[in-house]
């Protein structure tokens, strides 16, 4: 589910109407791997037992629930323990601490509030937590070979801090109109350029050192490939053979 699909259905069925809301002070948060870090959640509300939530969502995914604390009782998903994820509800406030930090914690983290009949519920801002390796590493930059639209790639890879391209030499404004990525549990950045220049500024970046030659193909990776392709295209022959010996064999009758 998009994100901001949501956050509309959560407001249609909030009806918030000003007596009742979440304040989530932080709206982003930048933290160090296997540190812990806390979520301010702090509610306003006129019930008089508050049940609080929180919730994570990752890039691109729906939210999971994590824990729920109010005055008498407590719990947590069996998916997030609580050596890793707390809470302390006080003075209809419920902080979320995040111990152990690891780069797959970066998410967007909202805090909900709700009364005992749940009926409505209230979500705060959220917030945004990026998780950084706490060992710091510099990108390395590589013309690709082949070109999309006329276009050549060049590719950043490698990298800790999610800004670390913005001070390359020759591709400065490109690099930061587009957005470096994680794959999934993955703890380093990558981000792809499209370059009007042949890219001949590419492989020039901090004053770090010249990066590596132009990334080639595998010899191996490519003779893979060509043989999934030929027997694939027997494979096809095959079919085709099968079918016209069947229909001759059908008009000979």
């Amino acid at each position: 589910m998009e994100r901001w699909l949501w956050i509309i259905l959560a407001a249609f069925f909030s009806e918030c109407k000003g007596e009742d809301k979440v304040i989530q002070t932080e709206g982003f948060i930048t933290a160090t791997q296997e540190n812990t870090v806390t979520l301010e959640c702090r509610a306003e509300t006129t019930h008089p037992y508050p049940y609080l939530f929180w919730y994570k969502q990752e890039l691109n995914g729906f939210p999971k629930y994590i824990l729920r604390r109010d005055r008498n009782s407590e719990g947590n998903a069996p998916e997030f323990s609580e050596d890793k994820f707390d809470a302390e509800f006080k003075d209809n406030s419920a902080p979320l601490r995040i111990h152990n930090l690891q780069v797959s914690d970066s998410a967007v983290y909202y805090c909900a509030l709700t009364d005992r009949g749940g009926l409505k519920l209230y979500f705060g801002n959220g917030t945004k937590l990026r998780v950084e390796p706490e060992n710091e590493y510099q990108p390395s930059y590589y013309k690709l070979e082949e070109k999309v639209d006329d276009k050549t790639l060049c590719l950043a890879t490698g990298f800790s801090r999610h800004n670390a391209t913005s001070t390359h030499e020759g591709y400065k404004g490109l690099f930061n109109s587009s957005s470096a990525i994680r794959i999934k549990d993955d703890s380093l950045y990558n981000q792809v350029i499209f370059t009007d220049d042949d890219g001949k500024n590419c492989e020039h970046g901090p004053s770090v050192g010249d990066c590596e030659t132009n990334l080639k193909g595998d010899e191996m990776v490519n003779l893979v490939s060509l043989t999934v392709t030929g027997l694939r295209v027997i494979f096809i022959k095959t079919i085709i053979f099968n079918i016209l010996m069947t229909l001759r064999l059908w008009l000979s009758q």
